[in-house]
Formats: C-alpha cells, structure tokens, sequence
C-alpha cells in the first residue's frame, strides 16, 4: 500500500522556510532526475525563526528539505534513491543556525496514475492535478519512495517506510511530515 508524502498541516506555527537565492534556473528537484550542477554547498535557506524554535524535520516544497535525522530514518527503511545536497536553515531574526538539513532529489519517476480511477484536472497533456489519486501499485513494483510521473510534484511512500519512521521515532521528534491516503 502507498501513500502521498505531505507537509503535516497541524504543525503550523507561522514559521515560514523561503528557498536558496540565485539558483540556477535550470536547477530542479522534481524532475526525477540527477542533478549534475555544480552548487555551492550548503544551500542556504532563510526563516523568520529564532534560536530555540523547533523547525521541521521535512517540508516538501519545489525543493523538498529534510533533516539529517529523516533522512537517516527513511535511509534505515531502504530508501536508496536520494540525491543529498548539505543544506543548512538560517534565521533572518537573529542568525542562528541550524545545520545537519539535506535539499532533497528524489530521483525516479513512476507512472502509475489510474486516470479512470482518479479525480483530477489536466494542467497539460500527460500532466495532472489530483484532487483524489488512484494508482495501479503493481506498477511501482515494490518502490520505496519516489515521484508519480503524471504530477512530479507528488512524492509517493510505502506504507512499510511510513511505519519504519513511526517505529524509530516513538516520541514523535521528527515533525513536519503527514501522509494522505491515495486510492488502491
């Protein structure tokens, strides 16, 4: 069984993240592909945090960060397709810092949306917003963790990893990561 990867909306707490500046715009994270360009490292992404804030531990965004702590538990679970890029996040309040952060390539695309299943909108051909997705599981072969070909943005987990984190995190540390139900 899978399910789609999302931010935990009930961690909210008017925290914002904003991206690196001057990335190359070729840069993308939600190609499925290896990024092959040369970046400074780390990237540097900005908050209105301050020291003893609590940040994340995943935000899925155009470029998806994770905490060293996530990604080390999702790595525990097998997954084995992802690209890390050293991150750190900085305050713009008082410059503190919190390092030990990945930007994070998921690398793999899988097509396996069920069109006739789903209700979605077409952005363009072969290209879809799902307001309710349904996959054939069967063609991601037992995948991991990975991106769904027919709405890149979308990261798609199997229920054995989601249960790995919940397993190795019993105090519930590792925050800022949700997962919605996709039709089977």
């Amino acid at each position: 069984m899978y399910f789609l990867l999302e931010n935990d909306s009930q961690f909210e707490t008017g925290n914002y993240l904003n991206e690196p500046d001057n990335l190359p715009v070729e840069l993308s994270f939600i190609r499925g592909d290896l990024i092959t360009l040369n970046l400074d490292e780390p990237l540097v992404f900005t908050t209105n945090a301050q020291a003893g804030d609590e940040l994340r531990h995943f935000l899925r965004s155009s470029i998806p960060i994770m905490s060293k702590q996530f990604v080390e538990v999702l790595q525990g679970a097998g997954v084995d397709n992802l690209q890390l890029i050293k991150a750190i996040v900085k305050s713009e309040v008082d410059g503190t810092i919190w390092p030990d952060y990945y930007a994070v390539n998921v690398l793999g695309l899988i097509a396996c949306a069920e069109l006739d299943k789903s209700d979605y909108a077409e952005i363009m051909p072969g290209h879809y917003r799902f307001r309710e997705l349904a996959i054939d599981a069967t063609k991601a072969k037992g995948a991991l963790l990975f991106r769904l070909k027919e709405h890149s943005p979308s990261i798609i987990i199997h229920e054995s990893v989601c249960q790995h984190i919940v397993d190795n995190d019993p105090d519930e540390k590792l925050t800022g990561w949700s997962v919605n139900d996709i039709v089977q």
